[in-house]
């Protein structure tokens, strides 16, 4: 089955990447995706995907589940270069698929932000662990399949809260493995990541113009930091997308039923009226 991204031309200039972002989701990577915005820069976070719709989900669920699963070939900096080409910092992405990414710009300058693990777990519940339940129960269940984009984002979703919880969901066993395999992948960007090319920082010490400005070379602004991390501003987002689908679904599912029940009531006339 041909790849998501194997469909896109291969662009005539690919930008420069000053920034890669190895930050797990609810490490602070919405905020840091706005602040640099505000500094100039063209950012690729997981809001670009809700932007660009149902391909750009596709193309992140095909190499998520090449580097996760083993299932595709996982992609290489030709596959990279065609989906980042009108960017110039990666954000977030690199979490799904970190050693081909790091495989394919090996000379970066590479960015991590830390959290407390448990917290970070708590976190990863209450957003997109939620999120991905909620796609997997009814009525969205049956919803999202009217809606390629969600059916998408609700593949993701389930698929990295199976992996990092070792299957066991939302469950207490699976926030400890949350929590424990967060400490893994914390562990595994820095022994894979020169610590020279690497600048780690600690969500809790404070993270922030004064952390990022000075490693990127770019003054410091006098504006605040435009995002606390906090899970309402995750469902801020989210919500538009899931009500969009659920309207969707609710829609396909009348214009099905609708007229399999007229049918039904019209054949029971019909008998009714040869009795």
């Amino acid at each position: 089955m041909p790849r998501q991204i194997d469909t896109v031309p291969t662009p005539a200039h690919v930008k420069p990447k000053k920034l890669i972002v190895l930050s797990a989701p609810r490490t602070g990577t919405h905020g840091l995706y706005l602040a640099l915005k505000e500094l100039g820069f063209k950012p690729y976070h997981m809001a670009e995907v809700l932007k660009a719709g149902a391909p750009a989900v596709k193309i992140m669920n095909d190499g998520l589940n090449a580097e996760m699963f083993h299932i595709g070939e996982p992609y290489t900096r030709a596959e990279f270069d065609k989906w980042f080409a009108d960017y110039d910092v990666i954000n977030e992405m690199p979490f799904f698929m970190l050693h081909s990414i790091i495989k394919a710009y090996p000379d970066a300058k590479f960015l991590l932000t830390e959290r407390n693990p448990e917290k970070w777990a708590k976190s990863f519940v209450n957003t997109i662990g939620m999120l991905a339940v909620q796609l997997k129960s009814f009525p969205m269940s049956v919803f999202r399949f009217f809606d390629e984009f969600t059916y998408g984002m609700g593949y993701m979703g389930n698929a990295v809260l199976g992996y990092y919880s070792n299957g066991y969901g939302l469950t207490p066993t699976g926030q400890k493995y949350l929590a424990e395999n967060y400490r893994n992948y914390i562990a595994e960007v820095k022994r894979i990541v020169p610590p020279e090319q690497l600048l780690v920082c600690k969500l809790e010490d404070g993270f922030g113009w004064n952390e990022i400005c000075p490693y990127l070379g770019v003054p410091i602004p006098k504006t605040e930091w435009p995002s606390l991390n906090k899970p309402e501003e995750f469902h801020e987002v989210a919500g538009p997308k899931i009500q969009h689908a659920f309207t969707k679904g609710l829609v396909g599912m009348t214009s099905m039923v609708v007229p399999v029940v007229a049918v039904g009531f019209w054949y029971l006339r019909k008998g009714r009226l040869a009795i």
